[in-house]
């Protein structure tokens, strides 16, 4: 019976392993399904006025608006006329969104003036019924900016702020800026800024502004030339850079701003796509090529999603190639007949909408676009950022947000609490088990042994709250004191033996394994002197305090929650683990081995080395891995004790960022099945990976060395 039941606890443990393995790959599988786009519907009818096509967020209508100053809304499945309704009767020039904003536009009328409107569609409910009122509306009470017979324009909208620059026919760019706006007021007399001509030799140029309308994108639309202009301050608008996107093999066709407008799409006249993003530089602030794109025939067209940093590029042959920047794939192609005259995607991305000969609609399934291998595992050049870099940083109040979820910050801050846990607990742990089994007193071990024991029942949630809350603050206020014990305290041990050979034989003998006892008197009171006074100590050896000597003359930066406080704390969670099984397997070891090695005249030094260490290693060394695999998973200590900050620093007074930790601090916020979710649970399969290769390997060398030494 007791066999059957252990069998069926074996069974079941294996059961319960495989199917928790299987719900982590169950959940992380989709994340790795390829994007694809299927063709929908084709329609025709007369799109020859279109000038801008957008459709609804959950894609229940498009929007075509038209030169004549209307805007029908479509059904977005049969693509029958819903409602038609006019914006102005001047005729429209040209359409624009209005830049961050979706539902914003802005028109260019016959009359040179930029007219303001957005495209609503409130929900209503009549019983259980849904449906959908669309409508647009004009802005700012129809009032409108004039400019100057404008050969480009563009205009950003934020909050009560907004942002108009136009390009004059003479080369100079005019920027206003207009504030405290509301939608149901006209504008009022805005301020006024001119951007100097570029050189003497008139150029045909684009503008656009940039991100927060803190910069103004100026590009030549022949040679690939730029600048760019600093209009954080439209009383000190400035050329901020100069430079070009055209390199000498390849010659610069078009750009195309990403999500957010920090960087920008370049293709060349060689099917290249490059990309270029807003960063530091040698001078200030500039454009950096960060990543490229090659495909066969030279791009035409590119769109980028509204909320992500895709993009769609249709090449001459008429291929629109899905992308992505962040992961630097081209996800996946398909023929679209021909280069369609308008293209846009839908808010959410799941849909595209193009206009050429005809009006198609596809179906879009590209769920998961952030996912690569580079991208959890190699280094990234991320948008603003002055190199490649493993950096993880799921959210952001941004909308224009790049999520970065390199897993190497995570995976590298595992291993250094980890190996600072080890290095404090493995000592004191086996010493400690050496000293109980071997010579501790049979009265002292029945007290110590139980209670070291029940330190594993700690909470380790007790734990991190007194490391992160008490202890970090004393480490951080005796730091001189913390590094000096561990010299000070064995060398007390050593004295105190000394001492102790210096006794009579039949005072020694009375106190034979309980000298352990007559020490911790002697190490409390040296500990308590040492840190009492951790000033003195300090500027001795230092001049200043610890703290300042490591960050003024080091150049060491310090946290106050680093991987010492984490050592501790987490050491003092895994040092019952390793004691007690290492103990076990050293108090295991067969008598009539040690007597036979102490008759043979060996000392009880001699035996313990050369027979109790060498039977008892497989024990100890299952302890020290399964300490490990402790160490590995831990999540409470870690989650409190540290700042847990992704950083990638093997400096002991920094924090960091591990597994267990991350899945704890961002699983609540996480979306169910979105990217983040999805890889979440991926770090979570790396670490249940990781700890399984850990318990392998260990029971792999358990194995030979209980081979080799079994037979002692």
């Amino acid at each position: 019976m007791t066999r059957g039941v252990v069998a069926a606890g074996g069974v079941a443990v294996i059961c319960a392993i495989a199917l928790i393995m299987g719900y982590l790959v169950w959940v992380v599988v989709p994340m790795l399904m390829p994007a694809s786009i299927q063709h929908l519907q084709s329609n025709a009818f007369d799109v020859e006025d279109v000038l801008n096509v957008s459709s609804h967020d959950t894609f229940e209508s498009i929007e075509f608006i038209r030169s004549n100053g209307t805007v029908e809304f479509r059904d977005s499945e049969s693509l029958e006329v819903l409602k038609q309704t006019e914006i102005s009767p001047d005729p429209f020039l040209s359409v624009k969104h209005v830049f961050p904003n979706e539902d914003m536009f802005v028109a260019l009328t016959d009359k040179q003036e930029l007219l303001f409107f957005s495209l609503t569609h409130r929900v209503r409910f009549d019983g259980d019924v849904r449906s959908v009122e669309n409508d647009s509306e004009v802005l700012f009470e129809g009032s409108t900016v004039a400019l100057e017979d404008s050969e480009d324009y563009d205009v950003y909208r934020e909050d009560t702020r907004l942002l108009v620059a136009s390009l004059l026919p003479n080369g100079e760019i005019k920027v206003f800026e207009f504030d405290d706006i509301d939608n149901n007021f006209e504008l009022e007399d805005p301020r006024e800024a001119t951007v100097s001509t570029w050189g003497e030799t008139p150029r045909e140029t684009e503008i656009l502004l940039g991100p927060r309308g803190r910069w103004l994108y100026q590009f030549d639309s022949s040679t690939g030339e730029y600048r760019l202009v600093n209009t954080a301050s439209i009383r000190r608008v400035r050329v901020e850079a100069e430079g070009s996107f055209s390199s000498n093999r390849n010659r610069f066709a078009h750009v195309t701003p990403v999500l957010g407008r920090y960087s920008l799409l370049v293709a060349d006249d060689s099917g290249g796509l490059r990309h270029w993003s807003l960063g530091p530089s040698a001078n200030g602030t500039d454009f950096q090529l960060i990543r490229e794109f090659s495909y066969r025939s030279p791009i035409k067209k590119v769109i980028t999603e509204n909320r992500r940093k895709g993009f769609l590029a249709v090449d001459q042959a008429g291929t629109g190639h899905l992308g992505y920047t962040t992961s630097s794939r081209t996800l996946t192609s398909i023929s679209m007949g021909n280069v369609p005259r308008l293209i846009a995607f839908s808010p959410r991305a799941d849909r595209l909408v193009s206009v050429g000969e005809t009006t198609d609609v596809y179906k879009v399934s590209n769920k998961h676009p952030e996912v690569s291998w580079g991208a959890f595992w190699g280094r990234v050049w991320f948008e603003g950022y002055g190199e490649p870099e493993h950096t993880w940083q799921s959210s952001s109040a941004d909308t224009d947000f790049e999520p970065k979820f390199s897993l190497v910050p995570l995976l590298f801050g595992t291993i250094k609490a980890a190996f600072y846990t080890m290095l404090f607990a493995t000592p004191l742990a086996i010493m400690g088990a050496i000293y109980t089994a071997m010579f501790m007193s049979p009265a002292m071990r029945r007290w110590i042994k139980p209670g070291i024991e029940i330190m594993a029942a700690l909470p380790t949630v007790i734990l991190g709250f007194l490391a992160g809350l008490w202890l970090a603050p004393i480490v951080e206020s005796h730091l001189t004191s913390v590094f000096l014990v561990v010299f000070v305290l064995p060398i007390g041990v050593l004295i105190c033996a000394f001492l102790t050979t210096l006794l009579p034989n039949r005072v020694s003998g009375r106190f034979d394994g309980w000298f352990a006892a007559l020490s911790v008197p002697i190490l409390v009171v040296l500990a308590y002197f040492i840190f009492a006074n951790d000033a003195a100590i300090s500027h001795f050896f230092f001049g200043m305090d610890a703290k300042t000597w490591l960050y003024e003359e080091a150049g060491v930066d310090y946290d106050q929650r680093n991987a010492l406080v984490i050592g501790i704390a987490m050491g003092l969670a895994v040092i019952p683990v390793i004691f007690s099984i290492s103990e076990d397997a050293i108090y295991g070891v067969p008598q009539h081995l040690v007597r036979g090695s102490l008759a043979l005249g060996a000392t009880r030094w001699q035996t313990l080395v050369r027979v109790v260490l060498l039977t008892a290693s497989p024990g100890i060394f299952s302890a020290v891995m399964i300490g490990l695999g402790r160490a590995v998973g831990e999540t409470m200590i870690v989650l409190m004790a540290t700042g847990n900050t992704p950083i990638m620093d093997v400096n002991i007074f920094e924090g960091m960022r591990t597994f267990a930790a991350n899945i704890a601090v961002e699983m609540p916020e996480s979306e169910v099945g979105s990217t983040h979710f999805r890889i979440l649970f991926l770090t979570a399969f790396v670490l249940f990976v990781l700890t399984f290769a850990l318990n392998t390997i260990a029971e792999v060398v358990r194995q030979k060395l209980r081979k080799r030494y079994g037979n002692l």
